[in-house]
């Protein structure tokens, strides 16, 4: 026999949930049940479901045992599982569940200067006030019983406000009780409608901006606008409290775009600013008077002022400060703890939070605080670790120093003077940069420092290190140690520039006999192979100099040419490469260990922080700057006067909202299922299916019908857009660009769009046969303004010298490819500025892609500035990409 569940009333809202009575359809009693349980056993299962539920979630009447009081939070529950019985009713009537259609509340206000306010329900096209509802109770979700409707609440409900509504119509109490709801709006509760256009809670005002920051680095916000004491969101169309000057909210709106912060057309919040511009971006909005409030509703105040003070002991070097954000201030160790822990704010108050300084990560206070330790309100660490110190003094910060740390500083910035260095004894001529080399090698020498040299070949580093040997007049000997190849080419260059210097070459049979006759003074060359097998011999001399060539030599530390050549005695030390990381940064630490032990620490701690720097690039930036004082590498681009200057920019792009639908259709629909196969089976065994979800995203971004082929689709390419609009320009000035894809297939929509403007294009990709005359036809002919190439066919072999721009339309993995593309527009010869950009979807895997790049490719390049490679996709970076 079937049950019959009825919800109880007592008032028109229930804040604490509902109460239903069970009945038996028939109308027989339920006495002889004791319980709901008992009462289960013999129902059907939808039936037996229900009681159960209440029967663990509900209370029972203390009048009538078969009424069950259920709480709010398990309301949504009870009412699925009442409602899927089909013998749901109230007040008698068979009630009908709908948990689908969104119901929105919203206060609508009446009047232009007597205001009345009542609360309404809109559900679809049906319209009317909560007044007209038969029952209401909160959940959450808030929910609602109207005629033979069932319907759940889509809006977040105060339900003081709602007992306000319905209890206080006095028109004062009105007005007031709307400026109190503008809170809730703000934080997305009911919206307010006029009726009456000139209805407004204040007089005219100029609106003035307020940007609310909605996750904890400030890079996702909403637009408001401050009337008086009123907030209106920006671009909401209802009627709000106030008059409101949409022209001048407009100019505000527009004020924020120039500030790099970009419109968004997806997602929770209006605005996205990249993560690496926030601190700038928000700075310059404090300075222009905005209100800022963070996440967590705290006022943002912009950074004032900092000072600092920098005392130098033996062995350590100890910073003390506070920095001051307008009438509040902060102690050093707080602001770098807060930046530590990856924020762009610093509490400084009740309720008001700092702004971070901008590139407050390159003053070098944060590496310090993680190498040393924070004490007294300062930071201490060693006196060896002065490298990341000196970036501090290209900040406004206002800085004292005592005068042993001066003139430390002093003596590392004076060698990159154009002085010329007067070298008596040596027989040659010094270009520019060469003369800057000698002298940072003699401000090492003088320091009781030591260094690498690592320009790049053919830059001369032979001749900086002769001319530097000639400024030496200690009786000591200098040891050079060499791959056994290059042991006659020093010779030479010694004998041509040193005239007279004494020389020694301990290597070959005889070299035994001739140890005997050496003098022990001047310059001896030896190998690195014959050095290990004579270690004991040279282990017991004092060098002025020992100075390594090709010392990627020493690469392992682990090998026993390294090793020995730790064992050895010099003055000086010196390593001279081109190369000097061929695979991996521990290398680094092997050239360190030979030449300055404490600087890099333990082989132990040096690896630790390579691993962290994988996930936080501030633990590379923290090396870089430990060995910045003691290396030195110049690149032929910066001292050959033949090559323009190139600049490269990032352009970010938002998909248009069908392009964003099929985006992230697809990323849904492979995520799940792949994520299991890799967690179960590892990333090896599913590579194929990762790269192929990987490309099909790139190409969504690039363009959707890339991966739809639908011929005649609406959909549209956002960056194809970007695209065309920069060529428009372009072409009317009479400029040429190069624009490269890895899709051949993107290259032909891209020429598709050519063709409608009538434009003059060349193409390449790798089924060109005529790519000379292609080349000779872009070069030569000032009609063709475009070169539309394919990444992997025209990367390399190409002199397009007479492209002003490059576009890279869509990210690679490998920055070398990329760099070749940009530089077949970039050669010598080339004399004006050559300006490359790369198309980048915001909030998509092409952005991951550009992070995931950097943090791989900084391994190398942020400290040297050279190509990492191919990047190995491994299963964190995969999680990262479609996360």
């Amino acid at each position: 026999m079937s049950l019959k569940f009825s919800i109880q009333k007592k008032s028109l809202i229930s804040e604490t949930g509902f109460s239903v009575k069970i009945e038996n359809a028939d109308g027989l009693p339920l006495s002889k049940f004791s319980s709901l349980l008992a009462l289960a056993k013999d129902k059907e299962k939808v039936e037996q479901e229900v009681l159960h539920f209440l029967a663990k979630e509900g209370v029972p009447s203390e009048d009538n045992p078969w009424i069950i009081k259920v709480p709010g939070l398990s309301s949504l529950k009870a009412l699925k599982l009442l409602a899927a019985t089909g013998h749901l009713f109230f007040e008698g009537r068979l009630l009908i569940s709908d948990f689908f259609t969104p119901v929105e509340f919203y206060y609508f206000v009446e009047g232009s200067t007597e205001l009345s306010i009542s609360g309404k329900l809109k559900a679809s096209k049906d319209e009317f006030d909560i007044r007209d509802c038969d029952f209401m109770t909160g959940g959450p979700p808030h929910w609602f019983i109207k005629g033979h409707f069932l319907r759940l609440i889509s809006t977040e409900i105060s339900w003081r406000n709602l007992h306000k509504l319905l209890n206080n119509p006095s028109q004062d109490w009105v007005k007031i009780f709307l400026k109190e709801c503008q809170e809730d709006v703000a934080l997305g509760g009911p919206r307010i409608v006029f009726q009456n256009e000139s209805a407004s809670l204040t007089q005219d005002v100029a609106p003035l901006p307020c940007l609310i920051l909605k996750d904890r680095f400030g890079a996702f916000a909403d637009l408001w606008m401050l009337y008086g004491e009123q907030k209106v969101q920006y671009g909401e169309i209802v009627r709000s409290p106030v008059k409101r000057d949409l022209k001048t909210e407009e100019l505000w709106a527009q004020d924020l775009l120039e500030t790099g912060f970009q419109r968004k057309q997806v997602g929770t919040s209006q605005y996205y600013c990249p993560l690496d511009e926030v601190p700038k971006s928000l700075s310059f909005l404090l300075e222009l008077g905005w209100t800022l409030l963070d996440f967590q509703g705290n006022r943002v105040v912009n950074y004032s002022n900092a000072s600092l003070d920098v005392q130098t002991g033996q062995k350590e070097i100890l910073i003390r400060g506070k920095l001051r954000f307008d009438d509040y201030e902060a102690s050093l160790g707080d602001v770098v703890g807060a930046f530590n822990r990856r924020e762009n704010f610093v509490t400084i108050g009740s309720g008001v939070v700092g702004l971070l300084p901008q590139n407050f990560n390159k003053s070098g206070l944060p590496d310090l605080a993680e190498d040393g330790e924070i004490v007294s309100g300062g930071i201490k660490t060693k006196k060896s670790h002065f490298g990341s110190l000196l970036e501090l003094f290209d900040t406004p910060y206002q800085i004292s120093a005592d005068r042993s740390f001066e003139q430390l500083r002093q003596g590392l910035l004076d060698w990159n003077e154009t002085e010329v260095v007067v070298l008596n004894h040596f027989k040659g001529t010094l270009r520019p940069y060469q003369q800057h080399g000698v002298k940072w090698l003699k401000f090492l020498f003088d320091q009781k420092f030591h260094g690498i040299l690592a320009d790049d070949m053919g830059l001369g580093k032979t001749i900086q290190v002769l001319a530097f040997l000639s400024l030496l007049d200690s009786e000591l000997p200098t040891l050079i140690v060499l791959p056994t190849s290059l042991i006659f080419n020093w010779k030479n260059e010694i004998e041509r520039f040193l005239e007279g210097r004494s020389l020694h070459i301990h290597h070959g049979p005889n070299r035994l006999q001739q140890w005997e006759a050496w003098d022990k003074k001047g310059i001896i060359l030896t190998s690195y192979a014959t050095l290990r097998i004579d270690l004991p011999m040279f282990k017991v001399i004092d060098f002025q100099a020992i100075i390594l060539d090709e010392a990627q030599a020493i690469k392992n530390a682990h090998t026993l040419t390294a090793q020995a050549l730790t064992q050895l005695n010099g003055q000086f030390r010196l390593s001279l490469t081109g190369t000097p990381i061929e695979n991996h940064l521990g290398e680094l630490w092997s050239q360190f260990r030979f030449l300055m032990p404490e600087l890099l620490g333990s082989e132990k701690d040096f690896q630790n922080d390579l691993q962290a720097s994988e996930g936080d690039l501030r633990y590379l930036q923290r090396i870089k700057k430990k060995i910045r004082p003691f290396m030195l590498r110049r690149k032929k681009e910066e001292v050959a006067k033949d090559l323009p200057e190139k600049i490269e920019q990032v352009v970010w792009v938002e998909m248009n909202p069908e392009q964003r639908q099929v985006y992230e259709d697809y990323l849904s629909g492979v995520r799940g299922n792949l994520f299991k196969k890799v967690e179960l089976d590892g990333i090896s065994k599913h590579r194929m299916e990762v790269l192929e979800a990987i490309l099909r995203l790139r190409q969504i971004c690039c363009h959707p019908l890339l991966v739809t082929a639908q011929e005649g689709s609406f959909v549209a390419s956002a960056k194809l857009d970007v695209l065309m609009q920069d060529l428009e320009t372009l072409a009317e000035e009479g400029k040429k660009a190069l624009v490269y894809s890895q899709f051949t297939s993107m290259l032909g929509l891209i020429a598709k769009e050519f063709q409608k403007r009538g434009w003059n294009f060349v193409y390449l990709d790798g089924s060109t046969h005529n790519r000379e005359k292609v080349v000779t036809q872009f070069q030569e002919d000032a009609s063709i303004p475009f070169f539309l190439i394919s990444l992997k066919a025209g990367g390399v072999g190409l002199n397009l010298t007479s492209a002003d721009y490059v576009y890279l339309f869509d990210p690679w993995w490998n920055e070398a490819i990329e760099n070749q593309a940009i530089d077949r527009a970039h050669r010598i010869g080339r004399q004006d500025t050559v300006i490359a950009k790369r198309l980048i979807a915001i909030e998509s895997i092409e952005e991951k892609i550009q992070k995931l790049k950097e943090n791989k490719r900084q391994l190398i390049e942020s400290l040297f500035d050279e190509t990492y490679g191919q990047t190995q996709l491994s299963e964190e970076d995969f999680q990262f990409l479609l996360s």
